[in-house]
């Protein structure tokens, strides 16, 4: 008998409507699982609690507007490493201690040889962005050096978290769909 894989588990049909589900919506009741998939609320709970158990749901987080709480400036920030931290800290050090900066959202280790980490961060306004980069110009200048910065606007936020179509189509194990991007129907274009 194969021995289940704990890093790729196999997931029934049951298993993967219920998780489409909570991808959509993360707080939807059991109840209301049970009732849209057709199966009994206390198998919803059984199948949650089994991909929470797997390590496929690590947790629940809410979507926050950014703007409502006082961010109104966000910045992507690509920053590399100096070989003396690395030389001091291992990885996970030095990861902790990235994942520590005030203003962080997020934060992504990389293999690239210009860049260390690509960071999202967001601030109140431009003032603090400036005040935050001069700060990484020069107090951690020996540290960390900066390779490039990108400005943005939190009005100017497409989608956060939210990835359900990538998210389904590696769920169901199909290839991406043909998707084209800025098409124009062929029909449209004869009239």
């Amino acid at each position: 008998m194969e021995k289940p894989d704990p890093d790729s588990p196999k997931l029934t049909e049951h298993d993967k409507d219920v998780l489409r589900k909570i991808i959509e919506h993360s707080k939807i009741p059991d109840s209301k699982i049970a009732s849209e998939i057709g199966i009994s609320p206390q198998a919803v709970f059984k199948i949650r609690t089994k991909l929470e158990e797997l390590g496929i749901i690590k947790g629940y987080s809410p979507i926050i507007d950014f703007k409502k709480i006082g961010i109104s400036t966000l910045m992507v920030i690509i920053i590399r490493v100096k070989p003396d931290v690395w030389n001091k800290y291992p990885d996970y050090e030095v990861s902790e201690r990235i994942a520590k900066i005030p203003y962080i959202i997020s934060a992504y280790r990389i293999a690239d040889a210009n860049a260390s980490h690509i960071l999202l961060i967001g601030f109140r306004n431009s003032e603090q962005k400036e005040h935050f980069v001069s700060q990484m110009q020069t107090k951690y200048a020996d540290e960390i050096e900066i390779r490039d910065t990108y400005t943005f606007s939190v009005d100017q936020i497409i989608l956060i978290q939210n990835p359900i179509g990538l998210l389904n189509e590696i769920i169901d194990k199909k290839d991406f769909s043909k998707y084209e991007l800025f098409s124009i129907d062929k029909k449209k274009q004869k009239e």
